[in-house]
């Protein structure tokens, strides 16, 4: 691993947000609100499924933190109403963050990722500079905070290679419409245009960074947090991010399978073996061997994203490959 030249000296903390959307409690709560799914044909994605499963994928997600992440300072759940049955919640970096210490007390019950990354920056306790994850995104080798920081405190802001697209926001669904209304917003509003999509994977924040970007958009920030399910009207928190690079001082990150090769022998030798060094990957879950995407890129995070095409084979494949990755217990467990 690359020695860092600018030490970062300040507590960084993590925050996940999670739920058991196999739980029949909750899955009674949600489809009490859920809007009316078409009989026929594509179920759009923010009311699918996919999107509340869980395959316990955040107890391997704290084993690679203590694996590959030790330095983290705290670490915050944020559920709604549920805790991880494996969870050792006495544990003194962990803390359990009901919505309804974050969220509009009018605004609950809410389902929406988009409406709950929107308050995470309200934790209390949480520390200026944090990073953040879901429970599908994973540490995949060892780790400093200057991977995610840089010593004056800035965050490192990880986005894939490839320009974005417009016709993606004309022609996709809610998440690239909502993209890029946050890019043009960022551009209108802080005079630069970051027109990469972010690379889904655990990202840096901090939280006056968030302070400033609800401050310059009160009421749409506030119509987010109230929205229980996502529509395109939404704020993403990704305009943060976008706002860091565009105005305080933010390194931009372009993600590929190079990052953290260091002198052209490594290069050299990457190419011709065809086994990299990468910052992020995504692990398609359709893919038969992820060891060998895995082996391939060495990436220094992962993540492992289920959705509307995962199978139920799949799923066990991919809990099989993490209880290989990460198969000892870690102390965040009962």
């Amino acid at each position: 691993m690359a020695q860092h030249k600018n030490k970062v000296d300040f507590p960084v903390d993590l925050v996940y947000t999670w739920v058991d959307g196999n739980d029949p409690v909750w899955r009674e709560k949600r489809n009490k609100y859920m809007p009316e799914r078409p009989t026929t044909g594509h179920v759009p994605n923010h009311i699918n499924d996919a999107r509340w499963r869980e395959n316990n994928e955040l107890m391997y997600s704290l084993r690679s933190v203590e694996l590959y992440a030790p330095w983290i300072n705290r670490i915050y759940i944020v559920t709604d109403g549920q805790c991880p049955k494996w969870l050792d919640r006495n544990h003194p970096k962990i803390r359990i963050v009901d919505h309804s210490e974050i969220l509009p007390a009018d605004a609950l019950p809410v389902f929406s990722s988009h409406a709950i990354e929107s308050c995470i920056y309200r934790i209390p306790g949480l520390s200026e500079h944090f990073i953040y994850g879901n429970d599908d995104t994973f540490f995949g080798s060892p780790t400093q905070p200057e991977d995610f920081f840089n010593a004056d405190g800035t965050p490192i802001v990880r986005v894939k290679g490839t320009r974005f697209k417009r016709e993606r926001a004309r022609n996709g669904g809610n998440y690239y419409r909502v993209l890029y209304r946050m890019q043009s917003l960022v551009a209108e509003q802080w005079g630069r245009l970051v027109c990469h999509e972010p690379h889904h994977n655990i990202d840096a924040y901090r939280r006056s960074d968030f302070e400033r970007c609800v401050a310059a958009m009160p009421e749409e920030w506030d119509a987010t947090a109230h929205s229980r399910f996502r529509t395109n009207d939404d704020m993403q928190r990704c305009y943060v991010s976008y706002y860091s690079v565009a105005a305080a001082g933010a390194t931009l990150r372009k993600v590929n399978r190079y990052n953290r090769i260091n002198n052209p022998v490594s290069l050299i030798k990457a190419l011709f073996t065809g086994r990299y060094a990468a910052d992020s990957r995504w692990i398609k879950l359709h893919l038969k061997d992820y060891n060998k995407d895995f082996n391939k890129y060495n990436p220094l995070m992962f993540c492992m994203n289920d959705n509307a095409t995962t199978s139920d084979e799949d799923c066990c494949r991919m809990v099989a490959f993490l209880r290989s990755k990460f198969p000892n217990k870690s102390s965040f467990e009962l």
